[in-house]
């Protein structure tokens, strides 16, 4: 009995600290529970463009829909800064879009102007796609001369790459082109055409929104007509014996392309629509929109399968397809739906264009080294369509200076990093490629090739941006094709910044790291409240891990639609919390049951030991302030501690009890710490310790040890600040002087938090309060974090110190 006893007592002593400790875990877990702002409902508004294969986002500064030719003018003469122009979005390269422009996306501009049936002419607003204007004409029985074998595209973005399609006997679309209503960077409303501002219309067709903004355009109509298929398997070998005797001189045929069969390239399935008068097999004449398309998209994932499914198709899928007699109306035939084309996704895989315009006696001799970079990088192609199209002298950036066969290229890719890199690989391979049969390629597409490419390929673009430079010589029409090869951005100020590692920095981060900061924050309300001789037993920690939280679950929110989701930031601020939340619960539990007991011990005054542990938690503050917090030193604070004198009338039993409890506290810390480091270390490359902005002054930047002056052109300079708390910190410093901040990081907005009395009201008109931040040692002040532009940024922080209101941080990605 007595051997029982004794072993019952002995399971006890393990019991209590098991209980306890599983106690304390679950007291973490419903704190964690109960804490935060789930209900949280403001979110950031979307400004990200991106095309049709997913492949390049881009932050814009504003977007908007114009609806007539005033909305353009003022949208451009109220603006200063860059401009870029979207239609449908299918070109594949960010040709649409430019970092913090002001994106005009032209499809609510929409409109048909004037139809002229007897010269078969028709004027349109830029922003129509083709299927609605097809729907106008085609009940005057009249079709477009020159499109895209896809009516998606809007006219504007197909005049703009100067596009072509399957049509025998013209070239690209320029032909078809009488004359373009454009708006100027100035905000001038022009005519161009072959008799009117020559130059402007040779560059601004084919001209990617480099010249203006195109916002009417006349195009020459002909006859909507009956069309029948006819294919026909010809060798490579034959096919321009094939062509020359057959198709070229055929005035018959309307549309023609051939589909090269990868991965062998050796066979060409030629398909013809020549006019006929035969019964319709499908009485559709313009296809509608809203089809679903399921069979579509799956035979093309087949044809993808690797060499297995690019030979079921030939063989099988092919064959079917085209085994049915086929007559439809034209505009039937033209108004194919990109749908039919569009995966279930592109998350991993994305489907993308390229387009080489080869001599048409060349491609024999190119086939066989386009075959070569593709097998070399194992490239997944999908389909080769092959199109005739005869010269463009008009366009300046023609794609057609002879008569040229165009290989239009349907590929599948990965999206991660190495596949796109792998993709830049070989197509700077296949442009020496192209160039070595004097050849040409599209480019709606990524702008892979290097500038020296660019040069020998499109030698006329000289005279393009020669007209780009007159029209606009600030070069506010801008985007990424543009950015890459205009040589009057060479040498520009805002070049520099692509060499500056750590310039760019995600727009997202001046949200999320606001959670983080308050690491920052809340220990320097603890020093404050220390040094303001209160109980540590009476600091709100409940109410801090309560706030902590609810800046997780709003700064989260508030970026969910605006862009890509971080999941390794949203992890480490997770790891944070429940680190901060089990320290302070910790806290929390012992302040309020030993710390407490203790106090009623305590006297009037604090021992020497207590002040030094308060001189700990400030230095503590202020250190975090500048740098990262496992960086702090904290063994030799308990030192300190340890060898304060004890002159002070203070509680013995007091000072004593505040010395263990501090002691075990830094020392945990101080372990926690060395692990955290290490794992830092193990974990992430050197970090950027400057934030990088554009501005514009007169003024001498060099004033301090924490600016750095990179570059200068003019009033423009590049300057380097150092970041977290110094940066903060030299912005205040900065707020005196005449200096305009274009960007900060690469970004037009940044997020600021401010402390101010609860009676006060927030009156600059240009910021944007997202949500109000408790401060928990205090009832009438409160913290609201809020965005503003950049530009904005010095212009509020002197209304502020005029308003007595009190600029706490500046978030600094």
């Amino acid at each position: 009995m007595g051997k029982c006893t004794w072993l019952i007592h002995r399971k006890k002593r393990y019991f209590i600290p098991f209980y306890a400790f599983t106690g304390y875990v679950l007291l973490v877990v419903l704190v964690i529970w109960f804490s935060g702002d789930p209900d949280f409902e403001k979110t950031l508004p979307d400004k990200r463009l991106n095309d049709i294969t997913q492949l390049n986002p881009i932050q814009v500064a504003k977007e908007i829909r114009p609806h007539s030719i005033n909305d353009i003018v003022e949208a451009i003469r109220s603006t200063s800064g860059p401009i870029s122009i979207g239609g449908g979005r299918f070109s594949m390269g960010g040709q649409t879009g430019y970092e913090n422009s002001l994106h005009l996306d032209m499809r609510a501009f929409n409109g048909v102007l004037h139809l002229d049936k007897e010269k078969k002419q028709v004027t349109v607003q830029s922003g129509i796609i083709w299927r609605d204007l097809q729907n106008v004409i085609d009940k005057e029985n009249l079709s477009v001369k020159i499109m895209q074998t896809y009516a998606n595209f809007t006219v504007g973005g197909s005049i703009s790459v100067n596009c072509h399609g399957r049509y025998i006997g013209h070239g690209p679309i320029i032909s078809s082109v009488l004359a373009l209503k454009i708006v100027t960077a100035s905000g001038d409303v022009i005519t161009a055409s072959r008799t009117e501002n020559e130059e402007v219309f040779k560059a601004t067709v084919g001209g990617y929104g480099g010249i203006g903004v195109i916002a009417e355009a006349t195009l020459q109509l002909v006859d909507n007509v009956k069309v029948e298929r006819q294919t026909k398997l010809v060798d490579v070998a034959d096919y321009n014996e094939f062509f020359q005797n057959n198709i070229r001189k055929d005035t018959s045929i309307i549309f023609q392309n051939g589909d090269l069969y990868p991965p062998d390239f050796d066979v060409i399935n030629n398909v013809s629509w020549k006019t006929t008068h035969k019964e319709l097999t499908d009485t559709t004449r313009v296809t509608p929109e809203g089809i679903n398309y399921w069979i579509e998209p799956k035979l093309v994932e087949i044809a993808s399968w690797g060499d297995f499914g690019k030979w079921a198709r030939r063989m099988f899928v092919d064959p079917a397809f085209y085994n049915k007699e086929k007559v439809v109306w034209r505009n039937k035939e033209a108004s194919y739906d990109v749908a039919e084309l569009e995966p279930a996704s592109r998350e991993e895989y994305t489907y993308v264009l390229q387009e080489y315009f080869i001599p048409v006696n060349n491609i024999q001799s190119f086939i066989p080294k386009m075959k070569a970079v593709y097998d070399k990088y194992d490239v997944n192609v999908i389909n080769v369509s092959l199109r005739h199209a005869y010269p463009d002298k008009e366009s300046y950036l023609s794609w057609a200076d002879e008569e040229v066969f165009a290989f239009v290229i349907y590929y599948k890719q990965g999206t991660d990093v190495e596949s796109r890199a792998n993709v830049k690989r070989w197509t700077i391979e296949m442009t020496d490629a192209i160039l070595s049969e004097n050849g040409k390629w599209y480019l709606p597409y990524q702008p892979h090739a290097t500038i020296k490419q660019f040069a020998q390929g499109f030698p006329n673009s000289v005279k393009y941006f020669e007209v780009k430079n007159r029209m606009d010589s600030m070069q506010r029409f801008n985007n990424k094709l543009l950015d890459k090869y205009n040589p009057y951005l060479t040498g520009q100020i805002e070049k520099e910044r692509e060499d500056i590692k750590g310039y760019f920095r995600d727009e997202e981060q001046t949200v999320l790291t606001v959670p983080e900061w308050y690491l920052v924050f809340n220990p320097k309300e603890y020093a404050d409240f220390l040094e303001a001789g209160n109980n540590p037993s009476d600091f709100p920690f409940l109410a801090s891990i309560d706030e902590y939280w609810k800046l997780y679950d709003r700064s989260l929110i508030l970026v969910s639609e605006a862009y890509p989701k971080n999941n390794e930031y949203h992890t480490m601020l997770q790891v944070i919390g429940v680190s901060i939340t089990m320290e302070y619960a910790a806290k929390m539990i012992y302040e309020n049951t030993i710390g407490k007991l203790f106090s009623w011990f305590a006297g009037n005054s604090i021992s020497e030991k207590e002040q030094t542990i308060i001189d700990a938690q400030r230095a503590y503050s202020d250190f975090i302030y500048h740098t990262a917090w496992y960086e702090f030193e904290f063994l030799p604070w308990i030192g300190k501690v340890w060898k304060a004198s004890s002159t002070r009338d203070a509680s013995w039993l007091r000072k004593w009890e505040r010395t263990l409890f501090f002691t075990f506290e830094y020392v945990f810390k101080a372990g926690y710490a060395q692990l955290i480091e290490w794992a830092a270390e193990a974990s992430y490359e050197e970090p950027v310790t400057n934030i990088y902005l554009m501005v514009s002054t007169e003024e001498n930047m060099a004033i301090s040890d924490e600016i750095k002056v990179i570059n200068e052109q003019g009033s423009k300079k590049l300057i380097g600040i150092t970041r977290w708390g110094a940066f903060t910190n030299t912005i205040l410093d900065l707020c005196e002087k005449e200096i305009t901040i274009h960007e900060i990081g690469g970004n037009d907005e940044i997020v600021v938090s401010i402390l101010m009395d609860k009676s006060q009201q927030l009156n600059f008109k240009n910021i944007e309060p997202l949500y109000e931040s408790k401060v928990v040692t205090s009832d009438h002040l409160m913290r609201l974090v809020c965005i503003l532009p950049v530009n904005e940024l010095l212009p509020f922080i002197r209304h502020a110190g005029r308003n007595s209101i009190e600029v706490e941080h500046v978030f600094d990605y």
